[in-house]
């Protein structure tokens, strides 16, 4: 079980755009295979979820069902695939969420966030 806190679920939801149960631009598809990829995970197992489940809902079931390190992980690919978005799209990650998750991140992986 990680240890994320209500402020850090929000800051990590917001960034990666899960109110409406999207997490980025993932499709059911590459979801699965970012998960397969990142951590040799299936993410459509019955443990993060029943069938119908939104991608949002299964990362969150998974943040609550894994460890720190693991979490950690996964979410240091996210802000990758985050970052390389906000670039191809001419912003920058100097946001304040970003900036947020990136210690977060670093606190769950235990390494210091990049400057």
């Amino acid at each position: 079980m990680s240890s994320l806190k209500v402020i850090e679920n929000r800051v990590l939801e917001d960034l990666l755009g899960m109110a409406s149960g999207y997490v980025l631009d993932f499709s059911n598809t590459t979801f699965a295979d970012f998960f397969r990829d990142t951590v040799n995970i299936d993410i459509y197992s019955s443990k993060y979820g029943s069938r119908r489940e939104s991608k949002a809902k299964r990362l969150r079931a998974f943040w609550v069902t894994e460890p720190d390190a693991l979490v950690g992980k996964v979410l240091s690919s996210l802000l990758d695939i985050w970052q390389y978005n906000a670039e191809r799209n001419g912003q920058t990650n100097d946001s304040p969420q970003y900036k947020q998750a990136a210690v977060i991140v670093a606190r769950l992986t235990g390494k210091q966030p990049d400057p």
